[in-house]
């Protein structure tokens, strides 16, 4: 499941761009909060996975989300196809979806990559 060179570039280069919009799926307050109590990005997307996972849970179906936040979705469940296509597993919720990013960032990007002060996320 890990990504190649070329595929680890790509993903470095945006991976500030596609946080800021992962942080969109919650309110302003909250999401400073969580960037606040998150040392990592694996931090910040196990506890906005969370968030959207108890919405689900109540019921949320994703109807609310933008353009932006759909398109990110898709490039990450396209990755998740391309990388998975002999297992049957789907991933369709944004939790899940966000949970399997989360994992793939953990074994792809070095650690110090991944850390919210490195990447000025505490400024969001």
């Amino acid at each position: 499941m890990k990504l190649n060179k070329n595929e680890k570039m790509i993903l470095k280069k945006y991976l500030d761009s596609i946080i800021v919009c992962i942080c969109s799926f919650v309110s302003d307050d909250e999401i400073k909060i969580y960037i606040k109590k998150s040392k990592t990005i694996l931090e910040l997307l196990e506890r906005i996975s969370n968030f959207l996972r108890t919405k689900e849970l109540l019921g949320w179906e994703g109807e609310d989300l933008t353009e932006e936040q759909l398109n990110v979705l898709t490039i990450i469940s396209e990755l998740y196809l391309k990388r998975n296509k002999s297992k049957y597993k789907k991933i369709e919720k944004p939790s899940e979806i966000l949970t399997w990013f989360s994992n793939l960032l953990k074994i792809s990007i070095s650690k110090s990559d991944l850390n919210i002060k490195k990447n000025d996320m505490a400024n969001h």
